[in-house]
């Protein structure tokens, strides 16, 4: 069922999740359908979604699997595969080598008026988690898709990407973004 996404000022998105234990669980079953088919509401701006942000302080989130978008762009993705399900996650390792991306987040502005903002993160990571079957998985990210599971998994503990973030300068609306892209042909240079 798709929920409607909690935006910042509510306290879920600040709070530190609840790890979950029933995983064979109906409801459990029911939150992640949930997760996905908000995504795939959202799917031309989603690249993830925690429970945090559709009101349920448990620790899940989906990831989309963007890395593998990148390798083949014209091979189509089955919903399964395109929707890596985290249950509670737990970085494992992280490079030393950091990189930048502009993040944005769907709990934080809507449509154009959806903040945007370069965040610098560890380029490659291995998160150990949980999946739907009730198995214990590692999964190996980098670059692009290295930010969108440290960002889902920062919903899982409280943390928005605004918070690292430290010029207020560097924080762009979408409709002003978008603007300065089309004129300038790159993102604007960090403050």
């Amino acid at each position: 069922m798709i929920k409607e996404i909690l935006q910042i000022g509510n306290p879920i998105l600040t709070t530190k999740t609840t790890k979950v234990t029933d995983i064979n669980s109906v409801e459990t079953k029911s939150l992640i359908k949930d997760l996905i088919d908000t995504c795939e509401k959202n799917a031309d701006i989603s690249a993830g979604l925690a429970l945090p942000q559709i009101g349920v302080s448990k620790s899940i989130c989906v990831c989309r699997r963007v890395d593998l978008e990148e390798k083949d762009p014209d091979k189509e993705i089955d919903k399964e595969e395109l929707w890596e399900v985290l249950i509670n996650p737990h970085l494992l390792n992280s490079s030393s080598d950091n990189s930048t991306e502009w993040e944005a987040c769907l709990s934080i502005g809507v449509g154009k008026d959806n903040l945007w903002g370069p965040v610098e993160r560890p380029k490659k990571i291995t998160v150990e988690y949980t999946s739907p079957d009730g198995s214990q998985k590692q999964l190996k990210a980098d670059g692009y898709f290295s930010h969108v599971v440290q960002h889902e998994i920062d919903h899982l503990n409280g943390i928005l990407f605004v918070s690292y973030i430290n010029n207020p300068a560097n924080i762009w609306r979408l409709e002003d973004l978008n603007a300065y892209i089309e004129s300038n042909e790159s993102y604007p240079e960090i403050q």
